[in-house]
């Protein structure tokens, strides 16, 4: 059995960057992922200057295209005509398959491409799959972590739960402005995402406890908004014709949720970590990966209340609520 200071499981940007700040202090670490890298993820992509602050990227570090985002947020089915706001700092967007494999191969961690199946404690050390054993597991595995799984298993309130559906593909022909639509009927909003070498990336997310008390369904809310989209110009038929959503669940745990046990820390999506608003998670994911890593070292806390709770200072779930507000049973 492999012995091992720190076992990180997910090589997203939650682990990668837990794990850099560890070899960055000459610890042992070692990132266990299922997939090897790079990998499809899909993600609108966002991130902010404090996201490249905290990742310490200076200008021309990325290898990759970054695309500065004019952001344009749009009430729809409304009688006023507020159409959109300017975002506080400058916003980027990535493609999440060239951003997390380049953020792992910097961390300087050792990789190991394994699906973890069994955790368990033994003594002072954690025992993974009767494998590795380590002093500290760190839980960066996604919503379905399998440290969460393990470790902290009641851990799911359903009413928390956010569904998407997105589609990231190559489209020349679309716009450079970054456009989010706060949809009367969706307690949440969609958005299209310009990413770098002329893709794009469509899509939507709400509350799946809405969706389920006004009876609709999330793949009918997509298809009206890429009509939309059509009516709009702003994709052409045949595409939207085309298009194949892949949809995906997660749970915010922002506010509270147990994200410590004995020498077991969990980080990123496996926290329930994104932004109360826009359910922005690349931020939070690097805050927390940094975090984590300050406590191994001796030099902070993993401290919740510490994670950047609003994208836009809680403009944006105001905008939600108002958008919907007459259009849903009440909760």
């Amino acid at each position: 059995m492999r012995e091992i200071e720190t076992i990180v499981v997910g090589g997203g940007p939650a682990g990668s960057t837990c794990a850099r700040r560890l070899r960055q202090h000459g610890r042992d670490v070692v990132v266990l992922d299922k997939a090897t890298f790079p990998r499809l993820k899909l993600c609108a992509g966002w991130i902010t200057e404090k996201v490249l602050r905290d990742l310490e990227i200076a200008p021309g570090d990325y290898p990759h295209p970054m695309l500065p985002l004019d952001i344009r947020s749009h009430l729809r089915g409304l009688p006023f005509g507020l159409r959109w706001f300017p975002t506080p700092g400058k916003n980027f967007s990535i493609r999440r398959v060239e951003f997390d494999a380049w953020l792992l191969a910097r961390s300087g961690a050792e990789v190991i491409r394994h699906d973890v199946r069994s955790i368990r404690r033994d003594g002072d050390r954690w025992i993974v799959d009767d494998a590795y054993a380590c002093r500290w597991l760190i839980g960066a595995g996604g919503t379905m972590c399998p440290v969460r799984r393990a470790v902290f298993p009641n851990q799911r309130p359903k009413s928390r739960q956010i569904v998407t559906l997105e589609k990231e593909f190559s489209y020349p022909a679309r716009e450079d402005a970054c456009r989010l639509y706060f949809k009367r009927g969706l307690v949440g909003y969609a958005w299209v995402v310009p990413k770098g070498d002329g893709h794009v990336n469509i899509g939507l997310g709400a509350k799946a406890k809405y969706l389920r008390k006004s009876g609709t369904d999330i793949h009918a809310h997509f298809r009206a908004f890429v009509d939309d989209l059509v009516a709009e110009g702003r994709l052409d038929a045949a595409t939207a014709a085309g298009l194949n959503e892949t949809g995906h669940p997660y749970y915010l745990f922002t506010r509270d949720g147990a994200v410590r046990a004995d020498h077991c820390l969990l980080i990123g999506d496996s926290a329930g970590l994104a932004t109360m608003d826009l359910g922005e998670g690349i931020g939070p994911a690097v805050e927390s990966g940094l975090m984590a890593a300050d406590e191994i070292l001796g030099r902070g806390t993993w401290d919740k209340a510490k994670v950047t709770l609003f994208s836009l200072a809680g403009v944006a779930q105001r905008l939600m609520r108002v958008a919907n507000r007459r259009h849903l049973p009440a909760a």
